[in-house]
């Protein structure tokens, strides 16, 4: 059936067709900006970290977190965003990437959903500021306590990260 076709077709049944593209190789940091949040991240880790980039969540599974950073006492899985789009979804699939890490590392592993220190994240993050406190109860300023002195974070939480000569605005 044509691309015209299928088009057609969901105009007629009342829907509209979409496309999704899933990586089927490898899996990395998606661009510069996003490996630019990390490297702000990693420069920020106390030495008491261990702390690796894109690590496979499971053998097979060509999902990847951005971020591990591993302790004595905890092990911690950080998801970067550059804009926060659809928080929920952008927050579930961080969490079941660490489910399925936790699972393969038989540990606990704690979530921080890491996003540009941005107004405009700021904006799209207020309408569903209680969901994220629930979801996130470590703030962002406990966050980088833990990372900066390793100690233990205790939690899942959400970390804003500013980049150096980073307009504020964006």
């Amino acid at each position: 059936m044509s691309l015209d076709a299928r088009c057609r077709f969901a105009a007629a049944t009342g829907h509209e067709l979409g496309w999704r593209l899933y990586p089927v190789a490898s899996v990395g940091l998606r661009d510069s900006g996003q490996l630019a949040l990390a490297q702000a991240i990693v420069a920020s880790a106390h030495p008491g970290w261990n702390v690796q980039l894109e690590v496979p969540v499971a053998h097979g599974d060509p999902r990847a977190a951005d971020l591990v950073m591993s302790g004595p006492n905890e092990v911690v899985h950080v998801e970067i965003e550059r804009i926060l789009v659809d928080v929920q979804a952008q927050l579930r699939s961080g969490q079941l990437k660490r489910q399925v890490l936790a699972e393969r590392l038989q540990r606990t592993v704690h979530f921080v959903l890491a996003v540009a220190d941005t107004r405009a994240n700021h904006a799209r993050a207020a309408p569903v500021v209680d969901l994220l406190a629930r979801a996130l109860p470590v703030t962002s300023r406990d966050a980088w306590a833990a990372i900066r002195t390793a100690m233990s974070l205790g939690g899942d939480g959400i970390l804003f990260v500013r980049i150096r000569g980073a307009s504020p605005g964006g």
